[in-house]
């Protein structure tokens, strides 16, 4: 069984593979400022899913953006909200048993299946008639 708070906070939050590896990464390496082309490069994953990664992450309050004078990319920098310290350090702990892991990563594919309906704005549906 999953802790709920974990749970809540990978649907809300971390609902992707590439949301978790960078949410681990930032986490390892608390120091890190990259850009979304560096984080490419270090994750071996396409740069359109790590910027919006980055961009949501960011917009939840997980990364910041960090101003460098003379980048012409956005860099992020590890700055968890409060609130989101004590859900991380849970996700970082259950990340750490095998089983767990496991688990978490089932419900992550599940959750990535609809995090793209989820962010994206709400769409009007009208009925067709037939």
């Amino acid at each position: 069984m999953l802790d709920p708070i974990v749970q809540r906070f990978l649907e809300q939050v971390v609902d992707s593979p590439v949301k978790l590896h960078l949410l681990l990464l930032f986490h390892e390496h608390s120091r890190l400022e990259a850009s979304a082309s560096k984080m490419a490069e270090r994750t071996c994953r396409d740069i359109w899913s790590v910027t919006q990664a980055l961009e949501e992450l960011s917009a939840d309050g997980v990364l910041r953006l960090a101003a460098q004078a003379g980048f012409k990319d956005v860099m992020y920098r590890y700055a968890p909200q409060p609130e989101m310290v004590e859900p991380i350090r849970r996700l970082i702990c259950g990340y750490d048993d095998p089983i767990e892991r496991d688990l978490l990563q089932r419900v992550l594919r599940e959750l990535s299946a609809y995090a793209s309906v989820r962010r994206s704005p709400s769409i009007e549906y009208q009925a067709v008639p037939a």
